[in-house]
């Protein structure tokens, strides 16, 4: 139930510039105006890029968003980009399982004090986490810059030097300076790297790699995340899945890949969890289609990028941010 003239946050990714395999601005329009017809005032929020890119800053994102069709003259609602200049909230993650390091997280105060949260998810696969949904929506995208890059530490890039050729090229791409060639070598000053993996993307000769299991330890900081976020807020919340568009990568990449299945539709639940875990039943149980991918289910995604990508989930179920169970309710 959202409070008469209560605030709705609608949380959502709205697209890295040159994706066109995000949320479409239209269903944000829809929810826009189911939330204000129930006496809610809702405006869209998200937060900065850890990464170089066109969402990296407030205006370069709200630039972005605009030209992806997120703007209040489209949208009928404020557009709002949050980076750690605002206000943020310290949040103690308790209860740490599985080795993770992360003990706090940083959270825009304009999302906790907002009185309902509506979590918009555009579900796809992911390079590091195998799929994003709304738990990798709640842990990445619901913290500050500072928060993204500790979680990101665990899968630094690892250097492969019997494939480096000393071409150059990463030094050159790296944003932040970190990267240099000494005597044809490639060396990284470890403070200075933000784990963008930018090297490794723009690597010709594989020179750099993911560090083994950093996949699965990702997903693990991120459920940590997720639990942090719901723990420091005490208002409602409900999960949007948007179950079409169903590509490769993330809404992050530009271009993110064809379609590997048909559109399914909308899961929504009160649960993270359990909308995830329903929209990747979804996902496996659907067509693939013929072309798109040699991967298989069971766990399509995951397979596509070599990882087990239930690890957010079983992880954010035991620190008791929702159940695996659900029950499929068609409407």
């Amino acid at each position: 139930m959202i409070p008469n003239g209560g605030t709705v946050a609608i949380k959502l990714h709205m697209g890295e510039l040159g994706n066109i395999r995000y949320i479409r601005p239209i269903f944000a329009r829809k929810i826009v105006d189911i939330v204000r017809n129930s006496g809610g005032k809702p405006f869209l929020l998200d937060t900065v890029a850890s990464y170089p890119g066109e969402r990296d800053t407030k205006q370069k994102y709200l630039n972005t968003a605009a030209k992806n069709g997120f703007a209040e003259a489209t949208v009928d609602a404020p557009v709002v980009i949050t980076d750690d200049e605002d206000k943020l909230e310290v949040i103690p993650i308790r209860n740490r399982i599985s080795e993770c390091q992360l003990r706090q997280a940083k959270v825009p105060s304009l999302l906790r004090d907002s009185s309902c949260i509506l979590v918009l998810s555009h579900v796809k696969g992911h390079d590091l986490t195998g799929f994003g949904g709304a738990l990798k929506n709640l842990g990445m995208g619901c913290v500050s810059t500072e928060t993204k890059r500790a979680q990101h530490l665990v899968n630094m890039p690892q250097f492969n030097e019997s494939a480096c050729d000393g071409c150059g090229v990463c030094v050159d791409e790296c944003p932040t300076g970190a990267l240099k060639l000494v005597s044809e070598r490639v060396k990284r000053e470890v403070s200075k790297c933000i784990s963008c993996g930018t090297c490794l993307f723009k690597c010709p000769s594989h020179g750099w790699v993911w560090p083994p299991g950093s996949k699965e330890k990702l997903q693990v900081y991120i459920a940590h995340a997720a639990s942090a976020v719901l723990a420091g807020y005490k208002g409602r919340t409900g999960f949007v899945n948007f179950i079409q568009d169903v590509v490769p990568h993330c809404d992050c990449a530009a271009p993110s890949g064809e379609p590997v299945i048909q559109d399914i539709g909308i899961v929504f639940s009160f649960d993270p969890v359990a909308a995830d875990k329903a929209s990747l039943d979804l996902i496996d149980r659907a067509p693939i289609i013929p072309g798109s991918t040699s991967a298989m289910p069971p766990d399509l995604l995951g397979k596509i990028h070599r990882t087990d990508s239930s690890v957010q989930l079983t992880t954010a179920e035991k620190l008791g941010v929702g159940t695996l169970k659900y029950e499929m309710v068609p409407v």
